[in-house]
């Protein structure tokens, strides 16, 4: 009967220009719309919404059976505030098997809630960056240790001193040091790491509330979940509109430097106005990290773009900062620009599926560990982002979660692993525990997403919050030969041109150098 199901009353807040934190879609088989890749500390996650959930109503409006473009418009019209009336997968299954009416579900009196901003009470749970530089020979802090609670924590903070001024609060738990785990380091390890940093060091912290969070959830902290916007040096986004003399800088590789440099940039160009500088390091072209592209491909890639592109850059300083702080600088893209363009709920073309499609976006898949493992090869190519399924053991814990020869990997355990190494990938996935949560697509889709410019996660790192998991120990794994690189020449055109002989003295020094 439907006295007898309890539904779930969430009521979302959310940040204007910000996400309630889920996709909403409909599936090929399955009825009801459904609650998709919740961001993990996300309003959707913070009020409870878990993957699989059905949402019945929005607002006072009965949903279920509705068209879903209908269902979106609604939670768009809604504005900044949304109320969700949701049943989980389970009882939503049950129900419609007996039949039951589900509009006639009663929705369940609200407890009091405390006043929420951007989905939590106070402040969504993050870990922050910590950039701090000694004043007077001080960093402005000491360590103390709370007697039946691992870790060091942040005591003594001197007003106005190094510490205070970089945000550092007291009772702020320590988890890295200049990229560097010590959550199990001793107080005089900790001690002599810091006093062998020098005058400058990058501490990851997570206070008391987040860190209860992170822990009531078994997420592991890290750098990439922390918000940049505190540190001293940013990188640099950059938006050109090609000119008739294309966009006025050359693209240089050197022996001496590492990755892809904007070099010779001519005075008054779209490379100019946007802020380029001469020397700064190409970390993105339109999102995409491009450091693991030889200079041909990088060339290639920037041609395909046509007549605008937009940049992520830092200078040698910003990226020596991000570099101790052990994260990417493209974390400050995804931050400060993708939040800048912010999709509340997937889209969809309508109700009808085409049967030909065998999925339709990301997809979670939950692993437990079985006897001979999760039963799935990882592979990987040289030169090619993503890492992907090379073969699932049929009768595996793999197989039962819907895993599938060819998809790509997006997260694990919450955690973006589009940018990894095979081997970081690896030891992600060997770390801890009998469980996994895998984020995947279709090797076609993820194309398409990429060409489109389409998100396949928020931040970084959607996980479902119904089961937290930690990484497991043993998977097969299998890597694909490398074969040495070559680098071809570029033909010329009127804007994307080979440079044969570099202007600067350092002739010989230069590997590669194209104007653009």
């Amino acid at each position: 009967m439907a006295a007898d199901i309890q539904p779930r009353l969430c009521k979302l807040s959310k940040k204007e220009g910000e996400s309630f934190g889920f996709y909403l879609r409909i599936e090929k088989n399955i009825e009801g719309h459904l609650i998709r890749s919740v961001l993990t500390g996300g309003p959707a996650d913070t009020v409870g919404l878990r993957d699989g959930d059905r949402v019945i109503r929005v607002n006072t409006v009965f949903v279920d059976g509705e068209e879903h473009q209908k269902v979106v418009d609604l939670i768009k019209k809604s504005g900044n505030c949304v109320t969700l009336l949701v049943l989980d997968d389970t009882t939503y299954t049950h129900a419609k098997k007996q039949g039951i009416n589900l509009s006639q579900v009663n929705t369940p009196n609200p407890t009091p809630i405390q006043p929420v901003v951007n989905g939590v009470s106070g402040k969504t749970p993050r870990p922050k960056l910590c950039y701090l530089v000694k004043q007077a020979s001080s960093f402005g802090f000491s360590l103390k240790t709370v007697e039946g609670v691992p870790g060091l924590f942040m005591t003594e903070i001197t007003p106005a001193g190094a510490a205070f001024n970089a945000g550092v609060e007291p009772n702020d738990r320590i988890i890295e040091l200049n990229g560097e785990n010590v959550e199990n380091a001793s107080h005089q390890q900790l001690v002599t790491k810091m006093k062998a940093s020098g005058n400058n060091i990058m501490l990851l912290l997570i206070d008391e509330t987040s860190d209860k969070y992170f822990k009531s959830k078994m997420i592991k902290i890290v750098a990439s979940m922390a918000s940049v916007k505190g540190l001293p040096l940013q990188p640099r986004i950059a938006q050109l509109t090609k000119g008739p003399q294309g966009y006025g800088f050359y693209l240089r590789v050197e022996q001496e430097r590492q990755g892809h440099l904007i070099k010779e940039i001519d005075q008054n160009s779209p490379a100019e106005k946007s802020g380029l500088l001469d020397g700064d390091l190409l970390i993105a072209v339109n999102g995409d990290v491009v450091d693991h592209l030889d200079h041909e491909s990088l060339v290639d890639k920037i041609k395909k773009c046509g007549n605008q592109v937009t940049f992520l850059v830092v200078d040698s300083t910003t990226n020596e900062l991000y570099k101790q702080a052990g994260i990417s600088p493209i974390c400050y893209w995804k931050e400060v620009y993708e939040l800048d363009q912010p999709v509340e709920v997937e889209e969809s073309q309508g109700n009808q599926r085409s049967t030909e499609s065998p999925q339709h976006g990301p997809r979670m898949c939950h692993l437990t560990k079985g006897p001979e493992g999760y039963g799935f090869i990882l592979n990987a190519i040289k030169g090619v982002q993503g890492q992907f399924i090379k073969q699932v053991i049929k009768g595996s814990t793999a197989e039962e979660a819907s895993l599938q020869v060819n998809d790509i990997l997006i997260e694990v355990n919450g955690i973006n692993v589009e940018t990894d190494t095979h081997e970081e990938l690896i030891e992600k996935i060997k770390t801890s525990g009998d469980k996994l949560s895998l984020l995947v697509i279709r090797k076609e889709e993820y194309d398409h997403y990429k060409e489109t410019n389409t998100p396949t996660s928020a931040n970084g790192s959607r996980v479902p919050t119904s089961e937290p998991v930690t990484p497991p120990e043993n998977i097969e794994e299998e890597s694909t030969p490398e074969e040495p690189e070559t680098q071809e020449p570029v033909a010329d055109s009127p804007t994307l041109a080979r440079r044969e002989q570099a202007k600067s003295s350092a002739e010989g020094d230069t590997d590669d150098d194209t104007q653009l």
